[in-house]
């Protein structure tokens, strides 16, 4: 099938060919620009433009510039913080952990332990980095209000009464809508189930994924596989954290507003609470002794 002449193809074409590019030898010059868009004209537009794929931030502070608790996340300090996960499967979240730390200011004993107690009820230990929506009908209705799901629908996708939960049907209901365009900038079909909730913080909604693509100077698109990766999870956890002035719920006491702020309720709070304790035992601990 031959290429059909495009003027714009042609204007295309010219720009190229001024910035040093082979585009062939057809066309009334010889030089390739002849109106119709082949591989070589392809290739020449691939190589104008940025490769988007995100790369690892890599940020390696000196010792002097960190405070004493981003000293202190280490192995075994996130043993304690993510008590159901290995230590072989933690070590390659520490060094992410301190950069992200260091990137977005979380830096008091207060912020650290409520970062990490936190990331471990959103993501099951750092074992689960893309969000599950496999609800039974029981979870669906207990969990979320009718204003977001009804009785028939938590029946009809919920798990339960011989079959699977449709998670994209779920998706759609629970993240779609009027709430989720409200909440979560989901504002364009297909964007509930597009835009769930993946990496540690489960970072959920076109708005939130968004924000932090910009912020780390990346595409939209990229964002689910980077954040399921140590460095981009950490990140954008760190983002999440910053951007919602979770600093200041970190430095009044208790950590109910902080756990509100970031599940929107208290689920998971007494979690939240017991493996805050630790934390701070620990950096107390490690303070009195010296570390």
């Amino acid at each position: 099938m031959a290429i059909p002449f495009n003027p714009l193809a042609e204007q295309v074409q010219r720009r190229l060919k001024v910035r040093g590019h082979d585009l062939g030898t057809s066309g009334p010059a010889g030089d390739g620009v002849d109106g119709m868009a082949g591989n070589l004209t392809f290739a020449a537009v691939l190589a104008e433009i940025p490769d988007s794929t995100p790369q690892p931030v890599v940020l390696k502070p000196a010792d002097s510039e960190l405070s004493f608790a981003q000293r202190q996340i280490d192995l075994d300090l996130l043993c304690i913080a993510f008590p159901g996960n290995t230590r072989a499967a933690l070590e390659p979240w520490v060094e992410p952990t301190r950069q992200a730390c260091v990137r977005w200011g979380i830096d008091t004993f207060r912020e650290v332990a409520s970062f990490l107690a936190n990331i471990n009820v959103e993501s099951a230990g750092l074992t689960r980095l893309s969000e599950s929506l496999n609800y039974s009908v029981e979870a669906l209705i207990a969990k979320f209000g009718r204003h977001r799901i009804s009785i028939a629908d938590a029946n009809r996708y919920g798990r339960g009464n011989g079959h699977a939960a449709d998670q994209q049907a779920l998706a759609n209901i629970l993240y779609g809508g009027d709430w989720g365009a409200k909440n979560l900038g989901n504002t364009q079909p297909g964007d509930a189930w597009r835009f769930r909730g993946y990496g540690p913080k489960q970072l959920t909604g076109r708005a939130n994924q968004s924000a932090f693509a910009a912020a780390m100077g990346m595409s939209v698109d990229d964002v689910p596989a980077y954040v399921r990766t140590p460095e981009g999870g950490m990140m954008s956890a760190g983002w999440f954290w910053k951007s919602h002035d979770l600093d200041a719920k970190a430095a009044t006491p208790g950590v109910e507003d902080d756990r509100r702020a970031i599940n929107g309720g208290t689920f998971g709070l007494a979690d939240v609470e017991r493996i805050f304790d630790l934390l701070i035992e620990e950096l107390l601990r490690r303070e009195k002794a010296g570390a």
